[in-house]
């Protein structure tokens, strides 16, 4: 029986007080909210995150996709594959067989207009449910973890 109770005490704390647990329940609330105003654009959140990066850097390679969203290699290859399907990306080999680099095709261009406005409705939706100042320091501490990553 004691056991019992120290493994609710462990529970009770962790489900009171886990950093991990409570940033992964706001990670999925709010991915939902994205994912939900992106389906018409047959797009998710994360898909759209790529986009992005490859339109900001204009080409890359998978491995400063990963760095720039923190994903894993086969989180974003996962992502690439169906995105390559869909004719919004195109991977080229790079400078050795082992380097590729991704860019947007017109398609991908086309679709990461389209879907911006429904991305700035999920935006205000997200931060109206969180409220301005706490998606405000969402933000700041977002920056923050990733200047404090960047060189690992």
């Amino acid at each position: 029986m004691k056991q019992d109770t120290t493994i609710n005490i462990f529970a009770k704390t962790l489900g009171q007080e886990c950093v991990a647990m409570r940033i992964r329940t706001i990670s999925r609330v709010v991915s939902r909210i994205y994912d939900e105003a992106l389906r018409p654009h047959g797009i998710k959140a994360t898909q759209l995150s790529i986009l992005a990066v490859v339109s900001i850097l204009g080409q890359a390679e998978p491995s400063e996709i990963c760095s720039m969203l923190r994903l894993e290699t086969s989180t974003l290859s996962r992502n690439m594959s169906r995105m390559k399907a869909k004719g919004w990306l195109r991977v080229s080999q790079g400078k050795n067989r082992r380097a590729h680099r991704v860019r947007l095709t017109p398609n991908g261009n086309r679709i990461l207009m389209e879907a911006f406005p429904a991305w700035r409705e999920a935006q205000e939706k997200a931060t109206s449910l969180l409220g301005k100042r706490n998606a405000g320091a969402i933000g700041r501490i977002a920056e923050k973890l990733w200047r404090k990553t960047e060189t690992r």
